[in-house]
């Protein structure tokens, strides 16, 4: 039986590609619409696990249940016969009336309100949407649980450009409003190494690797 201390993990963490929405000629509030990959997305995947994620050295594949990124990654587990696990916390966040609609259209009709969300989003929700603090904690508990289920594992975790940027937010300690900062492209891989000792646990950032 291997000890709980001293051991260490991977989680590879990677974006979906590009979703079938990104075809049209605005940008939108994707947050949980749920659009499958496109070919180039499927591709764009596919390329970044081959370069970086080491298949034949991976115990798990976690996805989120949305289709841009568990079509991928059921797809992957069949392939090589790896074990998947879907986590609903693991999705984008909901940008409730706003969601799936194009930023223009949003301008056109809420535009009091986009400007006060684009300005301070952490006070300024969108109407019947996930407050981002509420998306921190859903997303940073998952994370903190995951870390402790998969001790010793090498794990690919498939989810979106937010939940990434909230994982890197806070294994380095970043202020939430400075997220943004981070830019996650499609089918952006992250390599975190995790050294555990005992109940305790130091996470590291090997590589951010955008395609």
């Amino acid at each position: 039986m291997t000890s709980d201390h001293n051991q260490s993990s991977t989680f590879i963490l990677l974006r979906h590609g590009e979703p079938s929405d990104s075809l049209l000629s605005e940008k939108i509030f994707r947050g949980i619409t749920d659009n499958t990959l496109t070919k180039k997305g499927w591709q764009q995947m596919s390329d970044a696990v081959s370069k970086h994620a080491s298949i034949e050295k991976l115990d798990h594949i976690i996805s989120s249940p949305l289709k841009r990124c568990y079509d991928f990654s059921e797809s992957l587990s069949t392939k090589h016969s790896l074990p998947l696990e879907t986590i609903s916390a693991l999705k984008e966040i909901d940008f409730g009336q706003w969601d799936g609609q194009t930023v223009q259209s949003v301008k056109d009709n809420d535009g009091d309100r986009l400007d006060k969300f684009w300005q301070d989003p952490l006070n300024n929700t969108p109407p019947d949407g996930e407050p981002v603090l509420a998306f921190q904690t859903r997303v940073v508990a998952c994370w903190n649980e995951l870390l402790m289920k998969h001790r010793g594992k090498n794990c690919l975790l498939v989810s979106h450009g937010g939940v990434q940027k909230m994982i890197l937010a806070e294994i380095l300690k970043m202020p939430i409003h400075t997220i943004h900062n981070i830019e996650v492209p499609y089918a952006c891989c992250t390599t975190l190494q995790v050294y555990y000792n005992g109940p305790k646990f130091l996470v590291t950032l090997k590589s951010h690797i955008n395609l």
